[in-house]
């Protein structure tokens, strides 16, 4: 029904492992997965739940050219140490060098390219397309309703109660974001000269 090969997204001096999933007849188009936040191998590996993998192989049934690939916060985490970074860095300039990737592919040639984001992925989906003529389009999955001032507390308190209780140390972690948040929300104009970054 598919077929799978390895390429390698070459991005910031980097090479994120991959994979383009494809169908075995004609290709119609081709996707980009964009994973959510945190430090993702090339299959969004959640638990047991492998669910680019799952996708890619769905939508090659389909006809449909999927590439996926490690994050670079996974592949390379060392990259990132001791420097300031942002979702450009950690997110979009990877998306954006995997587009490229895909669309040299030979069964791509003249078929559209779509950016598929998860969660974070899609929040920033639109940001990866704008002023991209190659990208057809975006398709977003379980995109944030919320701002991330809102949802980082939340979901922060939602881990920590998994077990079932709050540890102290959790509690501390609990109100640290909670400052930080607060900082953010008392921004100013007159404060986007400051390099500091707050929560990353």
């Amino acid at each position: 029904l598919w077929s799978e090969r390895e390429l390698a997204v070459g991005s910031a001096g980097l090479s994120l492992p991959g994979t383009l999933t494809g169908p075995k007849g004609e290709v119609r188009a081709g996707a980009v997965l964009v994973h959510g936040s945190g430090a993702h191998d090339r299959d969004e590996t959640i638990g047991p739940n492998r669910v680019f993998r799952d996708l890619a192989q769905g939508l090659a049934e389909r006809g449909i050219a999927v590439l996926r690939y490690e994050k670079r916060s996974h592949a390379h985490p060392e990259s990132f140490a001791g420097k300031a970074f942002t979702v450009k860095e950690e997110v979009t300039d990877d998306a954006l060098a995997a587009v490229k990737l895909l669309g040299l592919q030979a069964e791509l040639k003249d078929r559209p390219v779509y950016v598929v984001g998860h969660s974070l992925g899609a929040l920033l989906a639109p940001r990866i397309a704008s002023g991209q003529p190659e990208i057809a389009g975006v398709v977003m999955l379980a995109a944030p309703a919320r701002t991330l001032t809102e949802m980082i507390p939340k979901q922060t308190h939602y881990i920590a109660n998994l077990d079932g209780e709050v540890s102290t140390e959790e509690r501390a972690g609990l109100k640290q974001i909670q400052k930080l948040v607060d900082e953010i929300e008392a921004l100013t104009p007159a404060d986007a000269e400051e390099p500091a970054l707050l929560l990353g």
